[in-house]
């Protein structure tokens, strides 16, 4: 029966927080999902409103992201013998073990970047990163997005490491906690006036402030993963935010004090991934 099956997402555990970012308020809602399995024609089998339910082009099978949660009463009719982490959709979710990429057009661009982003998540465990589970490769985007991750295909196919910190940095993006707050409100008073843009910072102070951390977790992470020496050989060759990772090269136990002070440090298990269900594409447009 599941061979002529899809699966369909449900997003549970919603969560609203508001944030500023390039000077206006915006409503950031991330979840996590929970897999239905649907007919040809779009029909849940557990008997849901198929309103709540996302379609999407995979077969319902436990090959598909096994650390997603599949519903209970789909999984029963559709005889699928191992159900994901069944019962764990509210109670006790799955950390995660794999990444979904998807292309935003399916452009021979898009899928250039989407393979070479699989061969870099090949190549090394990267559990402890996967804050969210979903990366859209989006050719009309400049540079990267964090919520949700999208990537320029064009960051993707340069060179692996580029591949790797790109994919660390939007992943950092995700943690949460007082803690980056803090950290802005020191990294203010000690870069009061921060350099632009153009100059090497971020788009806005607020912004720049909040990077010093992101980027110096990426750093460390880019640091644990290849050796400190070719992670600063690859921060150096960064154009975008190149004033930042400048800084944190030039005074690294610093920033690894700045980092402790504020509990900032990459999750020591892997952690329960979240989806962002917001429409902020437009933020990495040009």
């Amino acid at each position: 029966m599941s061979a002529s099956l899809f699966i369909a997402e449900q997003s549970i555990d919603r969560r609203t927080k508001t944030e500023v970012f390039r000077g206006r308020q915006i409503e950031v809602v991330t979840g996590r999902v929970l897999l239905h399995a649907v007919t040809t024609d779009g029909r849940p089998l557990c008997g849901c409103d198929r309103e709540l339910l996302t379609p999407i082009r995979q077969p319902w099978d436990v090959g598909y992201l096994p650390h997603l949660s599949r519903c209970d009463g789909c999984a029963r009719i559709s005889g699928l013998a191992a159900p994901g982490p069944a019962g764990q959709d509210r109670g006790q979710p799955a950390a995660a073990t794999g990444v979904d990429i998807r292309t935003a057009h399916g452009t021979a661009a898009e899928h250039a970047g989407s393979d070479a982003l699989r061969a870099v998540l090949a190549g090394h465990d990267l559990r402890r990163w996967m804050l969210t589970d979903l990366v859209i490769i989006d050719e009309a985007i400049s540079g990267g997005l964090s919520h949700p991750l999208t990537i320029s295909p064009a960051l993707l196919v340069r060179r692996p490491a580029l591949t790797l910190t790109t994919f660390l940095h939007e992943q950092l993006h995700w943690l949460e906690g007082p803690g980056s707050d803090y950290a802005s409100a020191e990294a203010s008073t000690r870069w009061p006036d921060p350099p632009s843009f153009s100059e090497g910072g971020a788009r806005d102070p607020a912004s720049t402030w909040l990077h010093l951390s992101v980027c110096a977790l990426e750093h460390r992470s880019l640091s644990e993963l290849l050796g400190p020496s070719a992670a600063a050989a690859e921060l150096r060759q960064h154009a975008g935010y190149s004033w930042i990772y400048g800084e944190i090269l030039a005074s690294p136990d610093w920033f690894s004090g700045f980092l402790q002070r504020h509990g900032l440090q990459v999750p020591e298990e892997p952690p329960v991934p979240r989806r962002c269900f917001s429409d902020l594409q437009w933020a990495a447009r040009p």
